[in-house]
């Protein structure tokens, strides 16, 4: 700590503060800076903790590691083209499992046992879900034609190791906001929202199922040329 007070004390109160990535290395940061200012006010009896700690608060920067970046704002900083041309480089078998993710919109957890078990779950291009996992909730979701017969192999949670930040350019999370984000100008919103797992339950599948249906031909519509576009010839 006394190391890095002494090499980052400069940052406090300052942007190159605010815009350093939330990472463990920013929280060290935050932590030396809050220590060495809290011995200067026993030390020499003045109030730089204080005026820090509410910086901090005025400036909404967080004592976590976690991405406080809204999830709404995350498909202005990143392009669907640049993710696109991200999973086009990848290995056919990462290709076909992030597109799954895209397509999809699922959490990591559950687009895994989704994809491993997607011949039993896919009828007819939509596949019922309906888990829970505490307050996470999987309803029902489309299966895109142009992947069906490519889903012909299972996969495991290694894959998110290769699929990583590094790689890719972005979390792979990020891929289920893009989903929402391009699900919702192209189908009714409260469907976009049913299909994340957002609203809905066991009971309002009623609704939601056949609306999935009516929907079908629009939802094809919006991502068939992002298939064709990353698979090209496969």
């Amino acid at each position: 700590m006394l190391d890095y007070s002494l090499k980052y004390n400069d940052l406090a109160f300052t942007d190159d503060l605010i815009s350093l990535e939330s990472t463990r290395k920013k929280l060290d940061v935050l932590k030396a800076i809050a220590n060495l200012t809290r011995y200067m006010d026993i030390r020499y009896d003045s109030y730089f903790h204080d005026e820090f700690t509410h910086w901090l608060k005025r400036k909404e920067i967080k004592w976590t590691t976690k991405s406080t970046v809204n999830n709404y704002s995350l498909s202005n900083r990143i392009k669907l083209e640049d993710v696109l041309d991200s999973i086009k480089k990848l290995p056919y078998k990462h290709k076909i499992f992030s597109l799954f993710v895209l397509v999809s919109g699922l959490r990591t957890e559950e687009a895994l046992r989704a994809f491993n078990n997607h011949t039993v779950l896919c009828n007819d291009g939509i596949m019922e879900l309906f888990w829970d996992r505490g307050t996470k909730k999987s309803n029902a979701v489309y299966c895109h034609p142009l992947l069906h017969n490519k889903i012909d192999f299972k996969t495991s949670k290694a894959v998110y190791t290769f699929l990583n930040k590094r790689i890719l350019g972005y979390e792979i999370r990020f891929l289920r906001k893009l989903n929402f984000t391009i699900n919702s100008g192209k189908v009714d919103p409260l469907l976009a929202e049913f299909m994340q797992g957002r609203r809905g339950n066991i009971s309002q599948k009623h609704y939601f199922l056949p609306s999935m249906y009516e929907h079908k031909n629009k939802w094809l519509e919006a991502w068939n040329l992002i298939i064709r576009d990353v698979g090209g010839d496969w």
